[in-house]
């Protein structure tokens, strides 16, 4: 039997988002400032100032939709996708790997959340809406010999195509005690 399962979460924007965008428009102000500055000392700037201020114009437009972020999840057949969709305009694989090579799945209410997330040894990946919400899973799997965490908010039918291929690893709705 085929299981193909694809979704679509878009990430919550954070004050790390917000901060970027407002350091970068303070950035290119202050870049503005000193280009005018400068044409009263340097005669030839002036011609460039236009060229510039397009270019800084573009560079933030660029900066600014870069924080619309959405992570697509394809599990197929036992082996999970994770890619970051930017602007709707550029795509990043994030991670893949196969049940197989995945140690853990679970709620970030299981009770072994804690060790996995403090562990220095441990490469963490965020994908998910809000990596401080309740929903968020994670799961810990192998791959190029290093260990990694994905923190990620699947659906339902996502977490049932994994407890079917390995529901020895598979622990949902588990509160910690």
């Amino acid at each position: 039997m085929d299981v193909f399962v694809e979704q679509l979460v878009k990430k919550k924007r954070d004050s790390r988002d917000y901060m970027k965008v407002i350091l970068s428009i303070a950035g290119a102000f202050v870049i503005i400032a000193l280009l005018g500055l400068l044409s009263g000392f340097v005669p030839f700037i002036g011609m460039f100032m236009l060229i510039i201020v397009i270019g800084l114009i573009y560079g933030l437009y660029l900066i600014i939709t870069s924080i619309n972020v959405e992570y697509e999840y394809a599990f197929t057949n036992g082996e999970l996708d994770v890619d970051a969709i930017i602007s709707a305009r550029k795509r990043k694989r994030l991670t893949a790997f196969d049940v197989s090579d995945m140690e853990i799945l679970a709620e970030r209410s299981y009770s072994e959340f804690g060790r996995y997330m403090n562990n220095p040894k441990i490469e963490k990946l965020y994908a998910c809406a809000d990596k401080y919400a309740d929903d968020v899973c994670f799961a810990v799997y192998t791959k190029d010999g290093y260990s990694r965490m994905l923190l990620f908010s699947p659906n339902e039918k996502i977490k049932e195509g994994f407890k079917a291929l390995a529901p020895r690893k598979v622990f949902l709705n588990k509160k910690s005690e």
